[in-house]
């Protein structure tokens, strides 16, 4: 009887080691170091940097660094200059752009998390939304179900 409990327990140990060891799902990892597609439900578009200093755009997702975006504390930064350049904006209602991290502004978000559906705001300019073809921060287009909600609300791709 005594074997079988130690067994037991030598199983049970082994099992939560070799799960600590694994790789992080996406869900895991979503709090720190792993990049993701910001998607924007109304468009279905990537959000897109292009170069410092320049608009960001919407374009269709694909493997590039342009469209990886990732988070260090409050900031959203682009893959294709990992901790260099920023998501930035210039006020309320204009568009936003790749900036040095160091000149960008803060954001908030509700969930990282794989599939997630988030609204992006700056305490400065509000959401990160789409407008007209153009990415914007500004007031919000809808609330709740109604149809102006999407183009604010962005789903993180892993």
């Amino acid at each position: 009887m005594n074997s079988i409990k130690k067994s037991g327990m030598i199983a049970g140990a082994l099992a939560l080691g070799l799960s600590l060891m694994g790789p992080a799902s996406p869900v895991q990892a979503a709090g720190g170091g792993t990049t993701f597609h910001l998607v924007n439900q109304a468009t279905g578009k990537c959000l897109q940097m292009n170069w410092k200093d320049e608009k960001i755009t919407q374009a269709t997702c694909k493997n590039t660094k342009k469209q990886w975006w990732g988070h260090a504390g409050g900031q959203l930064y682009t893959e294709y200059n990992r901790g260099a350049w920023c998501l930035a904006h210039s006020g309320r209602e204009k568009a936003v752009y790749a900036r040095l991290c160091t000149d960008s502004q803060n954001w908030t978000w509700t969930s990282l998390h794989n599939n997630a559906k988030t609204s992006i705001a700056s305490p400065q300019c509000s959401y990160l939304k789409v407008v007209g073809g153009a990415v914007k921060c500004g007031t919000r287009t809808g609330v709740g179900s109604e149809p102006g909600r999407k183009k604010m609300t962005w789903i993180i791709k892993y």
